[in-house]
């Protein structure tokens, strides 16, 4: 699934984006939390069932919902609710709600608070923000004012939670599905916050499935390739990505990001919002700019003063602990421990003097070097429907995308309409690729053809063949060219010899066979390339 806008035709001044302000939202009694989770999904179905977006004083109580995290007993159908809740829900919401109870527990606005503060100590002020497992969202509502310039995109499973952060942060592009079936670019976001599943459950993704990583650390692993070089990750994980014995998740991520700092949280950190005692830690993670066949200090677990077995990191900056360690005794070992809250000290006094601690710096993004006859007039965000390391067309505008910004380069109006030609080249050739892979009929696949040749027979006798230098000057940034010059077949002297294929055959072929998968074969004119699907 894509980032889309919710109800894409309604401008952005009518748009309301909610602000959380109760730092004790999602503090309360069972009843309570029961209460404003069927009080917001009435809301929600209200406002859906008209066809818009809600208003400001339907945000209120949208976001009261706190999820199901805790409260697995309103599913008994002994409980006095249960009808009520039963009647209320689908019955794939109902499925979905009930099996989220025992992990979906939504983030305190301490710990918000937090890494916001953290990030902002670095120095992030704009740029693409990603959070994936959103909720509904609480993330976004306490983004701090001198974030406000960051673009937000988040990701959320659950449809209940993700439909209410789309009202409710109505300026965003969240996506409800899975985090391993959202359509995300590599290296768009400049950063990624969040609080990740936890659980000895592992997700189904086939780029990820040869690490058979735990959900948490799938979250990690993936969320890595989505944020540019220099971009950071703040996630509050498991405490077991950080402790587990085997180093291989650590590793993973050490070759590809360098720890800046990491906070181990009291077991008490969820249990007002939540209920739940859990110890967990936040990780900072800046990405670096390529693989470094590296194993510091925290890819390993040692040992404490005390002789318990932590992770490196946590055993070399006590003060990152922010609890008393205490032993417990549990089916899975006896080596476990946790970490006590102490006495008479708020939590937000100490996650303000452990983020102290942390000294990464934020790099912006660097601008793309597209010589001197394309310099830069300005940047903005990259939109995530352009491919990386591609032009496109902006409210009439020619931009280029690197990673997570576009830019506009200074360009004649001769290259502008040079580049904006081919541009329209490239996607209808995506265009019947698309048709062709997922088998549509022969007349729209030659509708598509027909359109290809007047676009091609338009530009070519305007500004020649797309293999001459004039267009490749202008378009060889473009990671598509070289797909573009294949539509042409040359013959010796550099002269049209004819159109390839794709013009008017189809070029794609399917070769099916048993316990193998699909094969794709993908032939435009001279060149040919193959891949697994």
């Amino acid at each position: 699934m894509r980032f889309a806008p919710l109800y894409p035709e309604i401008p952005a001044g009518q748009r309301h984006d909610f602000h959380i302000m109760d730092r004790e939202l999602g503090v309360g009694s069972k009843a309570e939390k029961y209460a404003s989770n069927v009080a917001a999904i009435r809301t929600l179905q209200a406002v859906e069932s008209e066809n818009r977006l809600a208003t400001p004083e339907e945000q209120e109580t949208l976001s009261c919902y706190v999820g199901w995290g805790g409260l697995a007993d309103c599913f008994d159908e002994k409980h006095s609710r249960y009808a009520e809740l039963k009647a209320l829900l689908t019955e794939e919401e109902y499925a979905a709600a009930r099996a989220s109870s025992l992990t979906a527990f939504y983030t305190p606005p301490v710990l918000i608070d937090a890494i916001y503060q953290a990030l902002a100590q670095m120095g992030l002020e704009s740029g693409n923000l990603l959070e994936p497992a959103c909720g509904i969202g609480n993330f976004m509502g306490m983004l701090p004012d001198s974030m406000r310039d960051c673009k937000v995109y988040g990701v959320e499973l659950d449809s209940i939670s993700g439909r209410i952060a789309r009202q409710l942060y109505q300026n965003s592009r969240i996506a409800v599905t899975g985090y391993e079936k959202a359509e995300i670019p590599d290296s768009f976001f400049d950063a990624a916050v969040g609080n990740v599943p936890f659980g000895n459950i592992k997700v189904v993704d086939r780029r990820y499935d040869k690490h058979h990583w735990l959900i948490h650390d799938y979250f990690l692993g993936k969320t890595l390739d989505k944020i540019r070089p220099g971009g950071v990750i703040a996630f509050i994980t498991s405490k077991g990505t950080m402790d587990k014995e085997s180093p291989a998740v650590r590793k993973y991520l050490a070759q590809r990001a360098d720890l800046i700092g990491a906070i181990r949280l009291p077991d008490t950190a969820f249990k007002a919002n939540a209920g739940t005692e859990v110890t967990s830690d936040i990780l900072f993670l800046q990405k670096r700019d390529r693989i470094v066949d590296i194993e510091p200090d925290w890819v390993h677990v040692g040992e404490n003063a005390d002789g318990l077995t932590m992770n490196s990191y946590f055993v070399q900056h006590p003060e990152m602990v922010l609890g008393t360690l205490s032993r417990e005794n549990t089916q899975y070992s006896r080596e476990s421990f946790t970490v006590l809250p102490k006495e008479g000290v708020s939590l937000a006094d100490q996650l303000h003097e452990a983020i102290g601690h942390i000294h990464g710096i934020y790099q912006e993004a660097a601008l793309p070097d597209l010589g001197d006859e394309e310099a830069i007039d300005e940047s903005i965000p990259a939109e995530p429907d352009v491919r990386n390391f591609s032009y496109s067309v902006i409210d009439g505008t020619v931009y280029y995308r690197e990673n997570s910004r576009m830019v506009k380069p200074h360009l004649n109006q001769t290259a502008q309409e040079r580049i904006k030609g081919m541009i329209a080249l490239r996607d209808q050739v995506r265009k019947l690729i698309d048709a062709q892979l997922d088998e549509h009929g022969d007349g729209e696949i030659e509708q598509l053809q027909q359109e290809l040749n007047t676009l091609y027979d338009s530009f070519s006798a305007r500004y020649g063949l797309i293999n001459d230098r004039a267009n490749r000057l202008a378009f060889s940034s473009d990671s598509s060219y070289y797909l573009l010059c294949s539509l042409e077949i040359l013959d010796d002297d550099h002269k049209l010899l004819r159109k390839a294929d794709m013009f008017t055959k189809r070029t794609i072929k399917q070769q099916r066979s048993a316990g193998h998968g699909t094969k794709l074969a993908l032939t435009v004119g001279i060149k040919a390339c193959a891949y697994e699907h």
